[in-house]
């Protein structure tokens, strides 16, 4: 679930909520090529062509020599990412860059919350700054293979948008966890895991209506489709939900990509159903009730709720681990780098290292679970529409393979990269799955949507 362009070690720990918001409230059907594989795309019917049929995923000589490039641009990209942000934060353990920034901060006040106002900030944005380098060269990367149409100042602007919310964010975590960590040497891992909770599930539930328009602009879908909705809101009741027509809303992506997505955001009252633009302008009507019968898996099957309490139990045994190498890297190393103990502001970056690396080696595991749930929401997609849409299977296979054509998806990817990097099944598998489920022809039931067991 976790991006795997980048080691964020600042988002990691200090401003963790807002990743869990940022990875788990949405369960997206389509990614970019540059994390893992999607399930939605253009169809050539829409445009009055009749649409080929699919046995395989195959990209022309040209797409898969661009393909091919960005496979190992991004994989270079993830490891050269990675052990960079490793270097940063021990370059700042070793130039003691916290300790000075806590000294300073304790020469203006002896109050600890204004401390922290210190500290926190200015260490977000300082490792912010520091760790610009990846993420420009990224960008740079999807502008040259077509993925992005973002310009520079949009960038910007959103980067800046994300700085400010990790440094308010970060500087309430950080004081929440030193305060815990003067209070309780040896429990505050667990006490510090009992704080994030609620935070992360407010940033949770929030995140639809208050956050993602900071970043994109939204608008009611049935304003501008309202056919597509009333289509949308009978694939809803084939599996079994009623979704009120407000809860479903178009998002302008082409404002700054170029592919194609849909997700499922948000929990509780929050929750909704956004379609990108650019899918609605590409694809044709059966893509587009494929590409919603996916979402619809995610909302029925509850996979944000089942993501956040995966990321809340894996955050556990994480704070867990720190505890431990963190008190045993502070007793050995801990006077060469200016740390008077684990309370103190300048262990910072020590945790940070410390999750950091540990968030790296259990990824595959994150990743692993994350492919699960995708799958799962393959197999409603696949159910909910048959018999609502002729050759239900092609059309899922036909989305599958457009857009690994749009997102650039390399059909040769190797399964090590697929195990430790990829949070969604790859095109193939999907292609090929898409084709070979059927249990209706077998006289079997389908897993998830019953009502279409005797339906052909």
């Amino acid at each position: 679930m976790l991006n795997w362009l980048y080691c964020r070690p600042l988002v990691w720990l200090f401003c963790l909520p807002l990743l869990v918001a940022g990875s788990l409230a949405q369960s997206s059907l389509a990614q970019s090529s540059t994390q893992s594989q999607s399930a939605a795309a253009a169809s050539s019917a829409s445009q009055g062509e009749a649409a080929p049929r699919f046995t395989s995923y195959t990209l022309p000589p040209d797409k898969l020599q661009k393909a091919h490039a960005l496979y190992i641009i991004q994989s270079w990209l993830f490891l050269v990412s990675t052990v960079y942000g490793f270097v940063i934060l021990w370059l700042l353990l070793r130039w003691r860059w916290v300790a000075k920034l806590r000294d300073w901060a304790e020469r203006a006040s002896g109050n600890r919350f204004f401390q922290a106002l210190i500290v926190a900030p200015l260490f977000c944005v300082a490792l912010s700054v520091l760790s610009l380098p990846p993420s420009l060269y990224q960008q740079h990367v999807s502008r040259h293979f077509g993925l992005s149409v973002q310009g520079w100042g949009s960038w910007f602007r959103d980067w800046t948008v994300q700085l400010l919310l990790l440094a308010i964010i970060g500087t309430f975590l950080g004081w929440i966890l030193y305060a815990v960590l003067r209070r309780s040497q040896r429990r505050w891992w667990f006490y510090f895991w009992l704080a994030v909770m609620p935070v992360s599930a407010f940033l949770v539930f929030i995140s639809p209506p208050v956050i993602d328009p900071l970043f994109n602009k939204f608008s009611p879908l049935d304003a501008s489709h309202p056919e597509l909705v009333t289509a949308l809101q009978a694939v809803a009741k084939r599996g079994g939900l009623e979704i009120p027509r407000e809860r479903m809303f178009e998002m302008k992506a082409s404002q700054k990509l170029t592919g194609s997505n849909a997700y499922v955001t948000g929990f509780g009252a929050t929750k909704r159903v956004v379609v990108w633009d650019t899918a609605i302008r590409k694809m044709g009507s059966g893509e587009i009730q494929f590409v919603f019968g996916h979402e619809l898996g995610h909302y029925v099957l509850g996979h944000v709720v089942k993501g956040f309490v995966f990321t809340m139990v894996f955050l556990l045994v994480l704070f867990y681990l720190s505890y431990r190498l963190a008190n045993w890297a502070q007793a050995k190393w801990g006077a060469t780098w200016g740390i008077r103990g684990l309370d103190d502001w300048a262990s910072l970056p020590l945790l940070l290292l410390i999750v950091s690396i540990l968030s790296f080696v259990s990824g595959p595991a994150g990743n692993a679970y994350s492919r699960y749930l995708e799958h799962q929401a393959d197999v409603f997609g696949l159910e909910v529409v048959h018999g609502l849409i002729p050759d239900s299977s092609q059309v899922a296979a036909h989305s599958f393979h457009l857009l690994g054509e749009e997102w650039l998806d390399y059909p040769d990817a190797s399964r090590l990269a697929i195990f430790w990097l990829w949070n969604h099944p790859s095109i193939p598998d999907r292609i090929q799955f898409s084709l070979n489920y059927d249990p209706w022809d077998k006289g079997q039931s389908p897993e998830f949507v019953k009502t279409s067991a005797t339906e052909k």
